[in-house]
């Protein structure tokens, strides 16, 4: 199963933090994707607004699922989350505990993993999400 891993652009800033992310899904036996590593390379490559959310959205159609911490609000991620919802795809939802989740975010998830640290979050993963042998996702 492929996850589409959702991230805030800071230019490369937050490399460390996205490639942690990225980590944390391939040591829960997931195929990580992430838009600003593996598309952008943590630079804006794209000009134009309409084509960088054009081409975020076949991206999403290729994954099974998408991936989105909302312990920290952020706009582009949230939209990125919304195009998944809308294609039909699994959305996952990440934010530590004790953070507030709104009813939004609770209404397209098809998953919330609440987390201590973000260690947990493998295990958090593994103990939840399945893919059958016809590649279909499943929550257990």
């Amino acid at each position: 199963m492929r996850i589409f891993i959702t991230a805030t652009f800071k230019n490369g800033e937050n490399r460390a933090e996205i490639e942690h992310l990225c980590d944390l899904v391939r040591q829960a036996g997931f195929d990580d994707f992430c838009f600003i590593r593996d598309v952008e390379n943590y630079q804006k490559i794209f000009d134009k607004p309409r084509e960088l959310m054009e081409r975020a959205k076949q991206e999403i159609e290729s994954c099974d699922a998408l991936l989105i911490d909302l312990t920290e609000k952020s706009t582009g991620r949230a939209i990125e989350a919304g195009i998944a919802f809308a294609l039909g795809k699994k959305v996952i939802v990440l934010v530590k505990s004790g953070s507030v989740l709104k009813d939004t975010a609770k209404g397209i998830a098809d998953l919330v993993v609440e987390y201590d640290d973000m260690a947990d979050i493998p295990s958090k993963l593994k103990n939840v999400l399945s893919v059958n042998g016809d590649k279909t996702f499943t929550i257990n």
